[in-house]
């Protein structure tokens, strides 16, 4: 009777616990600010650039110990089974002239205090500290240099999904008049009033309006999928950008100037961290000066166990330095500070690199975007000469002041011109979104 009970429970329970699973959140954004907010709050990559950047800052504290006294309490406890012989001199036991095997020491032997540490000269850990903080600085540009992509693909997939979006509205308005005109040139073929050529271009302009219909509907869809991800939202999940993308056209940008590229400064960083790997390996032939000492109790005893009265327990205690000098290692040192020359080396090739190629890229990506801008703003222009055409052919043709294959004509030339605009005004968008994160 449990049982069934209890499968009873499970089978109310099971449509709940699975739409709980599949609960969908819907994402409404107003506005590119908005976006680029939220995008900044939510994108995973983000979180983890930012718990490296954490993480370093923990380790610049931890590499700073170093030069902190090190102090930690010990206890031991040793049982001798067989007590060391060492020689003295005859004298002590009635024996001039000759030497005594004794033995000192008894059979138990406690020892509880503090041990301390210090260094006091280590180039190296100095050194180390340096990089430490070097690591940081690498962090945090990682961190800005995936900010610059992550705005830049934030800018590229928001334009594409508005022009999508106002690519959808012509083509399902295309693709209305060109049904209609495909419909009423079959009735007309069949009634022996049109030829066959002017019917396939009907059919023709009506198959493009639907392959540009489905094309920018996809192109909606990758750009939605693609802001998700960068989100951090799952695929069932629903994001819908309010605004509306109006013809008009990105500045010129004559006058401004990029901010650096940030893999400038990460190849800068990463070749001052060879330097400072350099001056490691360097410092492992420098003496090391440290400081050592114990403060503790002693007691011994002839059979087991412990006691805490006020003789049971002798003083022991010591100060001392210590001075590690590197005499030979097998040449291991050296071939590791070679080693960290050449990376140096290549640290050093890298930045000139980076530089000379972000020199000649954003000069590049500032003249193809004026191109694009000014072959984006000749586009629209005949787009909308050849709508006004199409337009006014369709007047005429409806008035039947000419035939029916040279509206077709007409129509093909506007698709044309729609599609190369859109084109032209996608690829125009790209450019600018790869720009305006660097120059605001």
């Amino acid at each position: 009777m449990i049982f069934k009970h209890f499968m009873l429970l499970l089978f109310v329970m099971l449509p709940i616990w699975a739409g709980a699973q599949t609960e969908t959140s819907f994402v409404e954004v107003a506005s590119l600010e908005e976006l680029i907010k939220l995008t900044r709050t939510q994108n995973p990559d983000l979180k983890s650039y930012l718990l490296n950047v954490e993480k370093s800052s923990y380790e610049v504290k931890v590499s700073k110990a170093t030069f902190l006294p090190s102090v930690t309490g010990s206890f031991n406890g040793q049982k001798n089974f067989e007590l060391p012989v060492t020689p003295v001199p005859g004298d002590f036991f009635g024996q001039p002239g000759g030497t005594v095997n004794a033995q000192f020491g008894q059979e138990y032997a406690y020892n509880a205090g503090l041990n301390l540490s210090m260094s006091l000269l280590d180039w190296q850990s100095v050194l180390k500290v340096k990089m430490a903080k070097l690591t940081f600085e690498t962090a945090e540009a990682q961190q800005d240099a995936y900010l610059q992509i992550l705005d830049q693909q934030v800018h590229a997939n928001y334009y594409s999904m508005l022009i999508s979006k106002r690519a959808i509205a012509l083509a399902e308005k295309d693709m209305e008049i060109a049904d209609s005109i495909a419909l009423l040139s079959e009735q007309k073929f069949k009634e022996g009033v049109l030829d066959a050529i002017a019917l396939n271009q009907a059919r023709i302009n009506s198959n493009v309006t639907k392959q540009n219909l489905n094309n920018s509907r996809q192109l909606y869809k990758n750009s939605n999928n693609e802001l998700k991800l960068l989100l951090g939202l799952r695929e069932v999940d629903s994001l819908n950008v309010g605004e509306n993308f109006p013809y008009s056209l990105p500045p010129m940008l004559i006058n401004s100037e990029l901010k650096p590229d940030e893999n400038i400064r990460l190849a800068g960083l990463n070749q001052e961290q060879a330097e400072n790997q350099v001056d490691i390996q360097k410092s492992m032939f420098v003496p090391k000066l440290s400081l050592f000492g114990y403060y503790g109790r002693q007691q011994f005893r002839e059979d087991f166990g412990l006691e805490f009265g006020n003789n049971a327990w002798s003083n022991y205690s010591y100060l001392g330095l210590n001075l590690s000098v590197p005499i030979f290692t097998g040449f291991s040192s050296k071939n590791k500070l070679k080693a960290s020359k050449v990376d140096l080396e290549w640290a050093e090739n890298e930045l000139n690199k980076v530089n000379l190629e972000s020199e000649i890229q954003d000069a590049r990506l500032m003249e193809e975007y004026h191109t694009s801008l000014i072959n984006a703003n000749l586009a629209k222009e005949a787009f909308l000469l050849y709508e006004k055409n199409e337009r006014l052919t369709l007047q005429k043709y409806s008035e039947g002041l000419i035939s029916l294959d040279r509206y077709l004509y007409a129509f093909e030339d506007y698709l044309k011109a729609e599609n190369a605009f859109l084109n032209s005004l996608l690829n125009t968008y790209t450019y600018y979104s790869q720009i305006i994160p660097r120059i605001q």
